[in-house]
């Protein structure tokens, strides 16, 4: 049965021109944890994937492995899709009065 990848740090690194014993002591760890993650055996934390990336210089999406909504790894494509953000719609033009509590005496 094949390992499930997770992450690309190993090709980003090897893409970067970098080696695993500088990533380790950029990220203050043993060289052994960044096999573990170049291997896929564990998994580093989220922060420390946008660690990774600002070492290598990389957007923090291209050190996973991209996949599709049912689980399977697809393949990586250049072009990346472009998401179109709005603006926040106003539900009112108005500001909003602040609400006083009647005190009963």
């Amino acid at each position: 049965m094949a390992k499930t990848k997770y992450n690309r740090i190993k090709i980003a690194l090897a893409e970067a021109g970098k080696q695993s014993a500088e990533l380790a002591e950029f990220m203050e760890v043993h060289e052994t944890t960044v096999s573990d993650w170049c291997t896929n055996t564990n998994q580093p934390s989220v922060q420390g994937l946008f660690e990774i990336s600002r070492f290598l210089g990389i957007n923090v999406r291209k050190l996973l492995v991209p996949t599709n909504w049912t689980n399977e790894p697809v393949e990586e494509t250049k072009n990346e899709p472009k998401v179109k953000t709005q603006k926040p719609v106003s539900t009112s033009s108005k500001k909003a009065k602040p609400v006083r509590k009647q005190i009963k005496k």
